[in-house]
């Protein structure tokens, strides 16, 4: 029943996370392009704030958690988006934003989360069980084989990809 906020929604972890937040019962918000907002709603966000138009930090919503799978949200920019006891989770954080989180959870209600994950096998069986009930999928923009290993690396670097690329190694 939180509000999320996932900033990089159509790519390849924003597209596992909007329907991950979906199927454990979030109301998903997703940051994407125009041209990518009907893949994010399909795969289960209630809205799409198209990051071209809109800066979602100059909205006045607020949000129990903001996921910035982009890189390009940090504490300082998005603090006032964030619900009291609300969470950020940084997936590309630099040291210095990872130094400041000490003093953001001594300063305020709110906490940023970045750093290495850790795993847990019921997360795994979890993330299995959905894709067998067809509530998960991955979502692949292109394939490349090995030989043009070189192509999908500049291809993934335009940052216009939807999901993910696979690169066939056969």
């Amino acid at each position: 029943g939180e509000r999320v906020l996932i900033n990089g929604a159509s790519g390849a972890v924003g597209t596992a996370l909007v329907q991950l937040a979906n199927n454990l019962g979030a109301e998903v918000t997703g940051v994407c392009s125009a041209a990518n907002a009907a893949l994010v709603k399909s795969l289960g966000a209630k809205s799409v704030i198209d990051y071209k138009k809109e800066d979602f930090t100059k909205n006045a919503e607020r949000y129990d958690v903001i996921v910035d799978a982009v890189g390009n949200a940090p504490y300082t920019r998005c603090k006032a988006s964030l619900k009291d006891n609300g969470r950020l989770l940084l997936l590309a954080a630099s040291l210095p934003e990872m130094l400041q989180i000490p003093w953001i959870s001594l300063s305020s209600n709110k906490r940023v989360i970045a750093g290495p994950a850790s795993g847990k096998s019921e997360d795994l069986r979890l993330l299995a069980e959905l894709v067998e009930a067809g509530k998960f999928r991955p979502v692949i923009d292109r394939s490349f084989p090995f030989v043009q290993i070189v192509d999908a690396h500049r291809y993934v670097d335009t940052g216009r990809k939807q999901g993910n690329v696979v690169v066939n190694v056969s």
